[in-house]
């Protein structure tokens, strides 16, 4: 991230309480400045999730609802994940380790 475009802490939790505006300008440049600098299909799944992220927090009754819901969208995102790396793995043969453990050499025809 571009720390020259994100203040310090203090600066922040003050945007926050008093100016949520001038917060959420600097989060919607910094999200900018790191989708610009993907390229391809990265770039549109970037887009692609700031889009859905935007809606769940429009959706939102407050900052904490918001919060959660993202939350809960992380969380299915890693549950998913997790299955498809779940059935990859129970889908692989289970290996003998004797049998793979012969060696096969091949030679060239002559």
């Amino acid at each position: 991230m571009n720390h020259d475009l994100l203040p310090d802490y203090d600066t922040l939790r003050d945007l926050a309480e008093n100016s949520p505006d001038k917060l959420e300008s600097i989060l919607r440049k910094n999200i900018e400045a790191i989708i610009e600098k993907t390229s391809g299909n990265h770039r549109r799944r970037l887009q692609g999730l700031q889009f859905q992220i935007d809606a769940q927090r429009q959706l939102a009754k407050n900052p904490v609802d918001s919060c959660i819901r993202i939350s809960r969208m992380m969380h299915e995102s890693f549950l998913e994940l997790n299955r498809a790396l779940t059935n990859f793995n129970n889908s692989q043969p289970i290996c003998d380790k004797k049998k793979d453990s012969y060696i096969i050499y091949l030679t060239d025809r002559k």
